[in-house]
């Protein structure tokens, strides 16, 4: 949807830099931290962004996760780069206020695009950024040793990011991880606004611009692309399979897919027992507001917003004549200009973008498709959108508004982001969420829907030309590893992520109502059991090509109040990927006399393969059967010592018969393409001849290894054609040696 803007709201933007505060020298670059310490991974910016910056489309760069889960899932399969299991566009952060004699200001600190849907820089535009730190609070150092500052009250890992805007408000976030299984696919992010002006900021507007889409691996495979932008407006053939949602109980929006197959061909073979790892993770995706500010919200007489119409501005006010939240729940897909589209919506002077609860009708459709109870609660709240399939599905507008900030005032919002296996768990279907329907829904008045599962399929009215969501799968499949038993689903996750923030007992708030003004304006984070760490590992090469996997025994002597039990064994595991299948080597007891020498843990990895890529964790398990997080998650090449000089080089396998069948890949490309020259010193020169002499590529071996993969890929960025091809190698002394090899398509 496309909206007019007023000249007034033109010049503010195109004077944004004019008006701005002149800032001191400790100002930053743009710059970005990773949480990586948990199973959800996703990028902090010191501008507000977070993820990548917004695109309906492209791709997301090497080492700068957009809510990925589980982590380390890109791979290269049928020869095609897939970046993974990302499932953000790209958000951020949207405020607005309003000031005297200066006027209204807006910064769009992420999820921002131009008309076309390009990306626009926030760094010097709606942002300065002032500070960006991570601290790792995990308690075993990245030595071995345990960590002396560990504190068991706050997160394993924290990111401290904050910025300055031009509507004269500073913000600084504070987010946190955490590996304890069951509690290690969220991340709670706590703001606060403090307004650095001398006025005071009327009609100040949060927005939490999130853009959810599960999966970046689904769409590619399923779609050919992960573009929403080229739908606009009308879903493509074939699809209508991502349905956004609101899950009142929880103040949660979410997204996730018909049926959690990304992928048709390899289902089979990914959802087999063992072997589920990432590449099949049929998720729910999506964020939850923890706690908002009560307290400045503005009275009725203190704001200059227009309303929808008079019912509009009779039912949302409360009993303080402050106005009920949230405000804004806007869905919308592909581009996001600020000048087009978004200022309208936080702008006092134009009607509210989003509707509430009231009236007859919607009272109607909570006793009859909903609860009756739950009315008295969300009666002049935003409803927004209902109509939640392909047609309007990725961005969320998450705003609460209007507030009132004094000079040096201060703010305070959580939220939370989640990721789950799937919506709901197979008795989750009883309950009813916002939206699960395609646009036929809004005009059946049918706004509340079953809550699907991959336990069992449902079918209802409204779900577009395939009468069903959810599937039957796990009826026959086990869960994947990085799904903690009980806690599969996004609604298991969000429960967890309020438990962890409110430091209350846990609650399934399936029938019980979340309330965030309860909840306190900061973290608890106190109460939550802690595991046995897991320790830090090494992973040594032998001369016999068997890798060696090394750690210490510091963790035995972790302690903490808080220490849900002591340790029973370590478990060494392995998988020819970090998403799996995950096999385990051997399980190991403290000062296990077949491995323990000299003050460490060693043990021999006896099915190493010379030049193959294997992934390696070590695990601390409780005597209660409790596990510590895969924190240690090591990728190594299997490799001997280079030859001392060149002698004979061989290739393998020899002939090379490519297959169609799945079998992984490592970082340099897909197993079955993969050739190794063997026997190779530390320095030399790989030409690779066709049968005609033809120079097909040139490979500039420089490392201590005794081998060097290669993946058929030619100087021409062409993959190579069966045939018989020659090589040869040539030191830095001139020595030469060569030979044939064979690859059969």
């Amino acid at each position: 949807m496309r909206c007019n803007v007023s000249t007034s709201q033109r010049f503010a933007v195109g004077t944004l830099m004019l008006l701005w505060p002149v800032m001191t020298a400790v100002a930053q670059q743009r710059d970005w931290r990773v949480h990586s310490r948990g199973l959800l991974h996703q990028t902090v910016y010191n501008t507000g962004e977070l993820g990548r910056a917004y695109s309906a489309g492209g791709t997301v760069q090497e080492g700068i996760p957009s809510m990925e889960w589980p982590p380390r899932s890109s791979m290269i399969l049928d020869r095609t780069n897939y970046p993974g299991q990302h499932n953000s566009f790209g958000s951020g952060i949207w405020i607005a206020g309003t000031r005297p004699l200066i006027g209204r200001r807006y910064a769009f600190c992420g999820a921002v695009s131009d008309a076309s849907g390009n990306p626009v820089s926030v760094a010097g535009v709606y942002s300065t950024p002032l500070a960006l730190e991570r601290i790792e609070n995990y308690p075993v150092l990245s030595n071995g040793n345990l960590n002396p500052a560990f504190n068991p009250d706050e997160a394993e890992e924290k990111i401290v990011s904050r910025w300055s805007t031009p509507v004269g408000v500073t913000v600084t976030r504070t987010s946190r991880a955490w590996s304890y299984p069951g509690y290690d696919s969220f991340i709670i992010y706590e703001y606060e606004f403090t307004n650095t002006t001398s006025d005071t900021i009327s009609d100040f507007f949060v927005t939490f611009a999130n853009t959810f889409a599960p999966s970046m691996f689904g769409y590619q495979r399923n779609h050919g692309q992960w573009s929403e932008a080229a739908f606009r407006g009308q879903p493509p053939s074939g699809l209508g399979d991502h349905f956004a949602r609101f899950d009142l109980k929880r103040w949660m929006t979410y997204s996730h897919e018909r049926d959690g197959l990304p992928d048709r061909v390899f289902f089979d073979v990914w959802s087999s027992a063992g072997h589920r790892g990432g590449l099949n993770s049929p998720q729910a995706a999506g964020m939850l507001v923890l706690h908002y500010d009560y307290e400045h919200l503005s009275r009725r007489h203190q704001t200059r917003q227009v309303w929808i119409s008079n019912s509009d501005s009779a039912g949302m006010w409360d009993q303080h004549n402050k106005a009920k939240q949230p405000f804004l729940l806007r869905y919308e897909n592909g581009n996001l200009p600020a000048e087009a589209k978004t200022i309208s919506w936080m702008d006092p002077s134009l009607q509210r973008k989003t509707g509430i609860f009231t009236g007859a009708t919607d009272s109607t459709r909570f006793v009859t498709q909903y609860e009756p109870q739950a009315w008295p609660y969300w009666k002049g709240r935003t409803k927004g959108s209902m109509n939640l399939s392909w047609w309007q599905p990725v961005f969320r507008g998450y705003g609460f508004y209007p507030y009132l900030l004094p000079p040096g005032g201060t703010i305070r919002f959580s939220v939370a982001e989640v990721v789950g296996y799937g919506p709901g768990v197979a008795s989750d279907r009883k309950y009813k969420d916002l939206g699960g329907n395609v646009r036929a829904g809004v005009d059946a008045g049918v706004y509340f829907n079953p809550v699907p599962s991959w336990y069992d399929t449902l079918q209802y009215a409204h779900l577009g030309s395939k009468p069903y969501i959810g599937s039957r799968y796990l009826q026959t499949h086990p869960l994947p590893w990085y799904v903690t038993p009980g806690v599969v689903s996004i609604r298991d996750v969000a429960d967890r992520a309020i438990q962890m923030y409110t430091g209350r007992p846990l609650i399934k708030y399936d029938t019980l109502q979340y309330e965030p003004t309860t909840a306190p304006a900061r973290g608890v984070y106190n109460t939550i059991p802690i595991p046995v760490p897991a320790p830090a590992i090494r992973v040594e090469n032998t001369r016999a090509a068997a890798n060696r996997i090394v750690w210490g025994p510091q963790v035995e002597s972790f302690s903490s109040p808080r220490l849900r039990a002591p340790l029973k064994h370590y478990e060494v595991l392995r998988a020819p990927h970090p998403l799996g299948p995950w096999s385990v080597i051997d399980s190991v007891k403290p000062r296990d006399p077949r491995y323990f020498r000299d003050s460490v843990y060693a043990v021999i990895d006896m099915y190493s393969n010379l030049g193959e890529f294997v992934s390696y964790a070590v695990v601390s398990v409780d005597s209660l059967g409790g596990r510590s997080g895969m924190t240690n998650i090591v990728r190594h090449e299997t490799q001997a010592p280079s030859a001392q000089t060149l002698g004979k080089v061989y290739v393998v396998p020899n002939p090379l018969i490519v297959t169609s069948s799945l079998s992984g890949s490592d970082p340099g490309g897909e197993i079955t393409d993969r050739i190794q020259f063997m026997g190779l010193p530390k320095r030399c020169t790989i030409r690779i001849f066709s049968y005609t002499g033809q120079l097909i590529n040139t490979i500039e071996h420089n490392r201590d290894t005794y081998g060097n993969p290669w993946y058929q890929i030619t100087r021409n960025n062409q993959v190579l054609a069966s045939g018989v091809y020659f090589f040869v190698v040539e030191d830095e002394a001139g020595v030469r040696s060569h030979g044939k090899f064979v690859v059969i398509h």
